[in-house]
């Protein structure tokens, strides 16, 4: 007996081998990751702790109030100031109820959880692919490591796009608009959206995050936006720019800082425009607008390279790619990425962010037309 395949007929020996190779890969990414996280344990949730001792402040006016946040943070790990809007902050409540040690396990199990649902549903992306990429990747252990909130705004995404490939658009731009937990990556999706003529999404997701916002008028008060500018100034808020894998990151290694980023800004949304427009699947679109999110955004780090896991990987999937951008997919899923980013920065840079930017171009030009890359990628 056989399993259908694009290509030729598959036996059961042949499949159940495939599973074991895999079971393989992933359990020796899973044991390398978790000698990479025992060793770095004294550094265990510590975005997370923001989240919660926020959550505390969250509805009191105080939310962004450094002083008083630190205070909370003091009891459990490294202070570290928050960034996240008071609507989402106000959310966490729910863990708040728990004990510190309690809330934290819940989180990284939902955090777990979330990246396993992304494998398996990205459209396009083969879920053995997705899950040996997550096993290995560092990035993906730094955000389960440090309880950051990478998983869930990736969840959320994922959850837009299907639901535009159901044909569900106002849902979809309610699922866009909960990527507000991170806002200053979500710079991709309007350009995808608008690039698509997807107006009721784009017009259900502003409608969504200007409800979120005015959310937050209701929670902290009206002077929160003035009390997270002041926050956001102080250096612990973006500390070491030069290790962010972004165009800011890159450009603060060169002189006209604020020139490169605003001319290599264009031209990033630029090729995403050209790549949405050009008839590019749901999966593509998707992973390039997240991807260059994190090249476009004025805060992130290496954490953040989470979100170009699915763009490797469909790279990687393109039968007719050039392999030597294949092998740079696979580069940038080993834990090459955040090695350098700490110890060598501006070479992380190299491998990351030109990456992107190759994937974009080469989707640009190139579109899944074909019947066979559309039976692989739909696999």
């Amino acid at each position: 007996m056989t399993v259908g395949f694009p290509f030729r007929k598959v036996t059961h020996l042949e499949g159940r081998r495939a599973v074991i190779a895999v079971a393989v890969i992933c359990a020796l990414g899973l044991a390398y990751c978790t000698c990479f996280a025992v060793m770095n344990k004294d550094r265990l949730g510590i975005d997370f702790n923001q989240f919660y001792a926020a959550s505390h402040l969250a509805g009191t006016g105080h939310v962004y109030d450094w002083d008083a946040l630190r205070k909370i943070e003091a009891q459990n790990a490294p202070e570290v100031p928050t960034g996240r809007l008071p609507v989402v902050l106000y959310g966490h409540k729910i863990l708040s109820r728990f004990s510190y040690p309690v809330a934290r396990a819940l989180w990284m199990a939902l955090s777990i959880a979330a990246l396993i649902l992304v494998a398996l549903t990205w459209p396009g992306a083969r879920p053995r692919f997705m899950l040996m990429a997550l096993t290995w990747s560092l990035p993906a252990t730094v955000v389960v490591l440090f309880g950051q909130d990478v998983p869930f705004w990736l969840l959320f995404f994922t959850a837009g796009l299907l639901l535009l490939g159901r044909n569900r658009p106002w849902l979809a731009g309610v699922a866009f608009s909960l990527c507000i937990c991170k806002f200053h990556l979500a710079l991709g999706i309007p350009v995808m959206l608008a690039a698509q003529k997807r107006w009721r999404t784009l017009i259900a997701g502003a409608i969504g995050v200007l409800a979120w916002i005015a959310s937050c008028f209701l929670i902290e008060g009206p002077g929160w936006p003035l009390a997270y500018l002041n926050i956001s100034k102080i250096p612990e808020f973006s500390p070491a720019p030069e290790r962010m894998p972004s165009l800011y990151g890159l450009a603060s290694w060169l002189p006209w800082t604020t020139a490169l980023e605003l001319v290599s800004g264009m031209v990033v949304v630029w090729l995403l425009w050209g790549l949405c427009r050009g008839g590019q699947d749901l999966g593509m679109a998707g992973a390039a607008a997240a991807a260059c999110g994190v090249l476009l955004a004025h805060h992130s780090y290496a954490g953040d390279c989470t979100l170009q896991i699915p763009l490797a990987i469909l790279t990687i999937q393109r039968q007719a790619w050039r392999p030597w951008l294949k092998a740079w997919a696979v580069l940038t899923l080993t834990p090459a990425s955040v090695v350098l980013i700490v110890w060598q920065p501006y070479l992380g840079q190299i491998l990351t962010v030109p990456f992107v930017v190759a994937a974009v171009w080469a989707a640009r030009a190139k579109p899944l037309t074909h019947p066979l890359e559309e039976s692989l990628a739909a696999a």
